[in-house]
């Protein structure tokens, strides 16, 4: 976020020395003086544009052979794009909402992460042709931008189509798979690797040309050095990490045309960003709404309300901004004639005043909206309300003003997706929100002060009320803003972190809770049980019937698994624990949840991480029949021979045996030179221990071997937990306890038999796949002899299992890094623990 803060600030220093010799009316008559056709030419490039971007994740849905309806498709296309393209990070805003829509659609989280992947391709393919092909047509101007020499133009341009070349020809000889030094890509067939960079190609074309048709004479460029020149300046942007490339964008356009276009060439960037970026984003929201309101009855707001919060956010954001920039511009004669007329000088000022402290207010709440919460709600409909009003009474231009309306109206439609309540008094927008909306005044007071740069700023300005001078209006609104940006970060300062008797390991008593929690949770795991391990906090619902587990490690905080309980609260309490850790300055994150939930946690914006694969043996019809499981027959059958004796010791007999269990567990941790882990793996523990049946192997009555059982309530799920054998133990003895724990829990009725996780298994080494699961891939082949993971999945693949991915559920970037180290620290206990097994 810093990076993107600071590029914003130079290209902002940037931007204001390039037109340091105009002045801000210029600028707004050149906006006037647009022609209708070039209007309209912009409008329909835009349309063409997204019409194209639809057909990226229309052939996305060819490529995983999946299908369905093309407005379905065309509406979750168009809302995604419409939503990255103003927030940037396409991966994480655009495929958030994708995760969104496609789950509610049935498709798995596998699936839409191909559609994810296979669009992000598509366009760097579209983007590299585009620029290859522009450079070789007019390479000669875009390398002299940069004094480049004339031979690397053609250099470069060959190099980039080179790219697009390779990957048809790779198509076209049906290499379906890829290899090089242990990475892998899949290439589609030859048809969608032509329709991926064909279609990129018309896409970035109009987009182009949307902003070509808007410049007067062109700025001096031809077709194809505009298309380089945008294409640069798009990535530029794109790399950025400022929300949208806003001002970066800008700043490369502007180095790049003559001093005597730059006003034409401004007024055609306000205005491209209005029809490509704002147009769509009001649209998206206005088809949300009416989907939202004439469609109940069709399913269709099971999965277009949780769009809201997302979508709405951007847009009252955008709104604020609106109401900034209507504040900082000077009104023309005409404009000031009018207010004349219609309010006395009172009111002009008054509403001058409260408009621009409603724009900051709508900029920090709208955090709230991406939080889903109703008080927020109810205060940016309110903003808004008085935003449309104040606007009339300072004379903002109408689409000002419908631009606000074109918020208000699809926002108050949605009311039902802004369910958590809140009290107004209790909105705090986090800390990355408050700057970012700081970023926003400053570029504010810029422009203000760009705008009214000729005026002798003296102390008496502040008391000057006249209609005609806007430069005192724009000083006391700016007092304003400022006054509401310190208050908030005030409190943010002063808001007090939890107790730490709020943040102590559970007492018996809440131990006991969580347990009952356990025994009436729907759709639980087994693993669900390592909450009585006492070393996890607990987090529980108002209700007091669902809880999420969650440990402490530096500033992460880590929760096991996915919330407990009812599935009715899941949703509330992700948020509610998401909140209590931006409180207290911690690191959210939740370790091996399933794909299945990952919808649920995109939508709280976290990114996603695989961790491994969770091995599970379907129960129903396991047996020790058939060649298949021989090896299997022949490992049971000698212990049988062997006088192996299976028991299952209920949980209340389990005290009778505790010293026992306690004698070979002592031996096994020598035996092995290990400390007990933690967090989500058990450990010896009377206390815990005496929560569960315990299986065991004897021979002649004396105990070789024991493992705890967890089971889900319903009988759904049977797996182990704690598991250790004497080291004189016969030669698959552990063996002998999977086998005959897998037919005691058939003949029980359990569905299935959790194996536990392998960890780094699975992990996707491709060239596009993400840097921390290339590290995992890497780790999982050549680290064996020092954690033996892959031991360990050979050792469950015998068992025939079903593979189910597991992933940690984190923040982006940096944040993913850390939380990944500070779980490996919690898990083993610290370093040491870490590096001695």
């Amino acid at each position: 976020m810093f990076i993107g803060l600071a590029l914003f600030g130079l290209a902002l220093v940037f931007i204001h020395r390039e037109l340091a010799q105009f002045d801000l009316r210029t600028i707004q008559r050149q906006l006037a003086a647009q022609s209708p056709t070039a209007l309209l030419l912009a409008l329909a490039a835009t349309a063409g544009s997204y019409l194209a971007l639809s057909a990226h994740d229309r052939l996305a849905f060819r490529w995983i052979e999946r299908s369905l309806p093309y407005r379905r498709i065309a509406f979750a296309s168009f809302t995604a794009y419409a939503l990255s393209y103003s927030v940037g990070l396409n991966m994480l805003s655009g495929g958030a909402l994708r995760y969104k829509i496609y789950g509610s659609w049935g498709l798995s989280a596998l699936e839409i992460a191909k559609i994810i992947g296979f669009v992000t391709l598509t366009t760097m393919l579209g983007l590299t042709t585009l620029f290859g092909v522009a450079i070789l047509g007019e390479g000669q101007r875009l390398t002299a931008l940069v004094t480049l020499p004339t031979w690397f133009g053609p250099l470069l341009g060959c190099a980039l189509l080179g790219i697009p070349v390779a990957w048809l020809l790779l198509a076209a000889l049906d290499i379906r798979r890829l290899t090089w030094r242990g990475h892998a890509l899949s290439v589609p067939s030859l048809p969608l690797a032509a329709g991926q960079i064909g279609i990129a190609l018309v896409d970035h074309t109009l987009a182009a040309m949307a902003l070509y048709s808007l410049m007067p004479d062109h700025a001096g460029f031809g077709p194809l050095g505009f298309l380089g020149l945008f294409v640069v300046a798009n990535t530029i942007g794109l790399l950025s990490y400022v929300p949208g490339g806003v001002g970066v964008f800008e700043a490369v356009i502007l180095l790049a045309v003559p001093q005597e276009a730059k006003t034409a060439t401004i007024a055609a960037l306000v205005t491209y960003r209005v029809i490509y970026y704002l147009l769509p984003l009001f649209l998206a929201g206005l088809m949300l709404a009416w989907h939202t309101l004439r469609r109940p009855a069709r399913g269709l707001v099971t999965w277009t309300l949780p769009l809201a919060p997302s979508l709405f956010a951007v847009l009252v954001f955008a709104s604020g901004i609106v109401l900034l920039v209507s504040g900082a511009i000077p009104r023309n004669d005409t404009a000031t004639d009018w207010l004349a007329a219609l309010a006395p000088l009172g009111v002009i000022e008054v509403s001058h005043f409260a408009g621009s402290v409603l724009g900051v207010t709508l900029l920090l709440v709208a955090d709230g909206l991406r939080h889903r919460l109703n008080g927020a709600w109810l205060l940016a409909c309110g903003c808004l309300v008085g935003g449309i009003l104040f606007s009339l009474f300072r004379g903002a231009e109408w689409t000002q003003v419908l631009a606000l309306a074109m918020t208000l109206v699809p926002l108050a439609a949605c009311r039902r997706a802004f369910d958590r309540k809140a009290r107004l008094l209790a909105l705090t927008p986090s800390v990355s929100w408050l700057i970012v909306s700081t970023a926003v005044v400053t570029a504010y007071l810029w422009l203000g002060f760009f705008a009214y740069r000729h005026v002798e700023y003296t102390n008496e300005l502040w008391w000057t009320f006249v209609l005609d001078q806007g430069a005192p209006r724009f000083l006391r609104a700016s007092l304003g803003m400022v006054a509401v940006l310190a208050l908030v970060a005030l409190r943010l300062a002063l808001r007090p972190a939890l107790s730490p008797a709020a943040l102590a390991l559970p007492a018996s008593a809440d131990l006991a809770r969580a347990e009952r929690v356990i025994q009436g949770a729907q759709n639980v795991g087994s693993a669900a049980w390592l909450a009585l391990l006492g070393d996890k906090h607990l987090l529980f619902s108002q209700s007091g019937e669902s809880f999420i587990m969650f440990g402490l490690q530096g500033k992460s905080w880590i929760a096991m698994g996915e919330p407990v309980g009812r599935l009715d609260e899941r949703h509330e309490l992700v948020w509610t624990f998401l909140e209590t850790c931006r409180q207290n300055g911690g690191r959210p994150s939740f370790y091996q949840i399933s794909a299945d939930t990952m919808p649920m946690f995109a939508e709280a914006g976290l990114a996603f991480q695989k961790l491994g694969e969770q091995a599970y043996v379907p129960l129903g019809d396991f047996d020790l029949q058939g060649a298949a499981r021989a090896k299997l027959r022949q490992t049971w059958n000698r212990g049988r021979r062997g006088k192996l004796a299976f028991t299952v010791v209920p949980r209340a007999s389990v005290p009778t045996i505790i010293d026992e269990l306690q004698v070979v567990s002592d031996q096994w941790l020598n035996a092995k030179n290990v400390k007990e882990k933690g967090f989500s793996i058990g450990r010896f523990d009377r206390d815990y221990i005496r929560h569960f049946p315990v299986a065991t192997i004897r021979l002649e009555g004396r105990l070789l071997a024991f493992a705890t059982l967890c089971a889900s309530p319903d009988r759904r799920e049977l797996s182990i937990d704690l598991m250790r054998h004497r080291d004189d133990a016969p030669n698959g003895v552990m063996d002998q306890l999977f086998i005959e724990l897998m037919l005691w829990g058939r003949e029980a009725g359990y569905v299935e038999f959790d194996l536990g996780m392998a960890p780094m298994a699975g992990l996707e080494a491709r060239a596009l796949a993400p840097a921390l699961s290339r590290a995992g891939a890497l780790m999982f082949r050549h680290a064996e002899h020092f954690y033996n993971f892959q031991g360990l999945r050979a050792y469950k693949a015998k068992f025939d299992p079903v593979w189910r991915p597991r992933y940690l559920a984190a923040r982006p970037g940096i944040e993913m890094t850390r939380t990944l180290g500070d779980t490996a620290l919690l898990i083993s206990g610290g370093i040491k623990g870490l590096i001695s097994k």
